[in-house]
């Protein structure tokens, strides 16, 4: 059963291997690039030889487990067994198959060691894949070994297809489809058309980026003596990749992306036209050229891509155009990705810390503050507590203790360590301002990569805390002082660039706290800026939400449901893959990815049928932070793949991009009762400003069965309404 099991994922991870070379991991794609190679049997032959040897090889010396289905181990080993198939002469094959297959084998062996030795150093350097690095320096080796040797004089080369045609194009489009062909080393022309086909079925983007690197490949050369060396189209495929690279699989597609991804392949170009060169014989024989042009293989690509990606990572504030980060190669996915789970609750390149107190606040001096936050030091807080009536104190206004604030605890924003303390500076006494240590007690607190928390005026003695502990977020600090610079007890915090108190401030977003409404209700917000006056507390983090909604993982729960004049029972279930994300699966055909993060439940990504209940409940519970006794009203963006089917979905993924043609949100409302909570939500739908559609929604939950009812509504017209089958039957009861 185990070899069984073990032949079977080796199987799988041929097709894997071959889907890396457009950066992909998706089976079918893999099957096509295969079938491709064999446009040109030998070629695709002494690929898939070598590429079996790597699998092997790279299981039986520990590399990779024979459980692995994965194939990045081995895709330089298939390039390397690719270019050997088509530089060796074909005279030779017949009469020398032995030889012919040793070499790819030594070949494919040598680049399983080379690419463990060399993505170790990319990614301990530059934290960076070294992609098909490993490749390009294998095949320059072998490809002088070759021409040494005598194997390749640049004559008596060329493959047989299984095919002959005599289509002819424009010139733009006979060297775009040969460029593509020439990535799996097959320079033909109807290679090249499926092999965009492909491109284009896996991505919409990823495709526009391919014509996009051609386009300047083109243009370029009209400036250049570059030309094509033995059908290998050498400044055109490496474009192609550098474009598609940089522009959706290591960058999130976007305006910037693209810009940076056009950059990118005039680099490329640059860089392929100084690496061209021409190797000369040192001897003269007749029936052989005086010279050989040298192949450069996909060192523009790699150099390239991994520089580049590198320096951005160098950035001291990670904005646009935003590193892919998220595991996720196909462009489409990752935006998609990129806008339900990241961009959603945060802002890219913003530093998120939470309030560094509990209960109810009053900032009374927020950023660009009239009275100290000027200049460097704008982007702070003030804090203290006020009641009912406005007051920070109690009846009498003599001691420092009659103010609320006085000597509550501060607790960390974020995890990090202790990097400095001021501990032994007395508290002033009311109005008193101590000018010589204007920031009074403090704590900086490192997080790392050269930023830091402040907090500051804190009561003397509080802090007992050493400099070099390590704190988690939400551990105390210390208390709520008045020393200092400080007429009046209150906490200042702020995000900084430096370990001592005074150091430039940071533009940070304060996540997951509530502001007060004038309705009595409060607003929650996943991530913001508190402002000057407002009343803000953070959300209380419910621990035990996942049980509560009956969504720990294999957990099962059913509902009656009610749909257009019919009724049945769904099931669910949850179940968890291998990348750790969640998903409620429903025996309607419906998978629901979600994530319980900080006490918020969240829907992430909907798959399947959309005629379901489960498909409701994503538009209920797009967002659902769990408050009980309180009021709270907030904002969401739902998945696109929630509100739109796939067609619509790709669609806006292409175009996003460029502009952003629709827009969806909604606005929830939780209204708690004595056992019960109800949400309601209306989720709007605009096209180029417009209004397309809105659904209303209605979700009723309690501690007991968590999902208690759900419904969904377009106007007066019910949709669907689903009731969990335990509450149902106590109900009749």
């Amino acid at each position: 059963m185990k070899i069984a099991q073990a032949l079977w994922s080796l199987l799988k991870a041929v097709p894997h291997s071959y889907s890396t070379i457009l950066f992909s991991d998706n089976l079918l794609v893999g099957l096509a690039l295969m079938g491709l190679t064999f446009i040109s049997p030998i070629v695709g032959l002494g690929g898939l030889a070598g590429l079996l040897f790597a699998l092997v090889f790279s299981r039986l010396l520990g590399f990779e487990g024979w459980e692995s289905q994965g194939g990045i181990m081995a895709f330089n080993s298939l390039l390397i067994s690719l270019a050997i198939g088509y530089y060796y002469p074909y005279s030779g094959i017949g009469t020398l198959s032995l030889p012919f297959f040793g070499l790819i084998l030594t070949a494919s062996l040598i680049t399983v060691f080379l690419y463990a030795g060399v993505n170790y150093l990319t990614q301990s350097l530059f934290k960076m894949p070294s992609m098909s690095l490993a490749f390009s320096i294998a095949a320059l080796f072998f490809w002088y070994y070759m021409v040494r040797s005598g194997l390749f004089t640049g004559l008596d080369f060329q493959k047989p297809l299984i095919w002959s045609h005599s289509l002819k194009l424009n010139w733009f489009w006979q060297d775009y489809f040969l460029s593509l062909g020439s990535i799996v080393f097959v320079p033909d022309l109807i290679a090249g058309i499926l092999l965009a086909i492909v491109l284009f079925m896996i991505t919409r983007i990823g495709f526009m980026l391919s014509l996009v690197g051609w386009t300047i490949c083109y243009i370029l050369l009209h400036f250049s003596s570059i030309g094509s060396t033995y059908g290998m189209f050498f400044p055109g495929f490496n474009l192609i990749l550098i474009s598609l690279a940089v522009g959706s699989v290591f960058l999130i597609p976007g305006k910037s992306s693209y810009l940076l991804a056009a950059f990118a392949t005039l680099a490329g170009f640059l860089l392929a036209y100084a690496l061209s060169g021409k190797y000369y014989y040192s001897d003269l024989m007749g029936g052989r050229p005086s010279f050989l042009y040298l192949p450069i293989f996909a060192f523009p690509v790699n150099i390239v891509v991994i520089g580049l990606i590198y320096a951005l990572r160098l950035r001291v504030h990670q904005k646009s155009p935003i590193i892919n980060d998220y595991g996720i190669l196909h462009p489409e996915k990752a935006l998609e990705a990129y806008l339900s789970r990241y961009r959603r609750f945060s802002s890219a390149g913003i530093p998120q810390i939470h309030l560094p107190v509990n209960g109810e606040w009053i900032v009374t001096q927020g950023h660009n503050g009239e009275h100290t936050h000027k200049k460097d030091w704008a982007m702070a807080w003030d804090f203290e507590i006020v009641d009912a009536a406005g007051k920070k104190y109690s009846d009498k206004e003599t001691e420092l203790r009659d103010y609320y604030c006085y000597g509550k605890t501060v607790y960390a924003a974020a995890a990090g360590y202790i990097a400095k303390v001021v501990n032994s500076i007395p508290d002033n006494p009311i109005s008193g301002i101590n000018t010589q240590d204007n920031w009074g007690n403090y704590v900086t607190i490192s997080h790392g990569y050269g930023f830091y928390t402040l907090y500051a005026h804190l009561k003397e003695g509080s802090v007992k805390l050493a400099e070099g502990d390590y704190i988690k977020q939400g551990e105390k600090i210390g208390q709520v002082g008045n020393s200092g610079r400080s007429p009046v007890p209150h906490l200042h915090f702020q995000a900084q660039l430096g370990i001592d108190a005074g150091s430039k401030t940071v533009y940070s977003h304060i996540i997951n706290y509530k502001k007060a409404d004038q309705d009595g209700y409060q607003s929650f917000v996943s991530s913001g800026v508190p402002l000057e006056g407002e009343l803000i507390s953070p959300l209380v983090a419910e621990k035990d939400l996942a049980p509560i909604l009956q969504l720990g993982y294999g957990q099962k729960q059913s509902f009656s449901v009610q749909q257009g004049g019919k009724s049945y029972i769904e099931h669910w279930k949850v179940d968890l893959d291998l990348a750790g994300t969640h998903s409620i699966i429903s025996d309607q055909g419906s998978n629901l990815e979600f994530s319980i993060y900080n006490g918020i439940y969240n829907s992430l990504s909907l798959h399947g049928r959309r005629r379901t209940a489960l498909a409701a409940f994503a538009y209920a519970a797009s967002r659902l932070p769990w408050i009980e006794n309180q009021g709270l009203v907030w904002q969401d963006e739902p998945s696109l793949s929630v509100v739109m089917n796939p067609f619509w979905k790709n669609l806006t993924l292409f175009l996003i991009p460029f502009f952003k043609p629709i827009r969806v949100s909604s606005s929830s409302r939780m209204s708690p009762d004595k056992s019960t909570i109800t949400v309601t939500t209306i989720t709007r739908l605009k096209a180029l400003g417009m209004q397309v559609y809105s659904y209303e929604s209605s979700l009723v939950l309690d501690r007991k069965h968590g999902i208690r009812s759900f419904s969904l509504s377009q106007g007066a017209k019910l949709l669907i309404k689903a009731e969990h089958i335990e509450a149902k039957e106590e109900n009749n009861a």
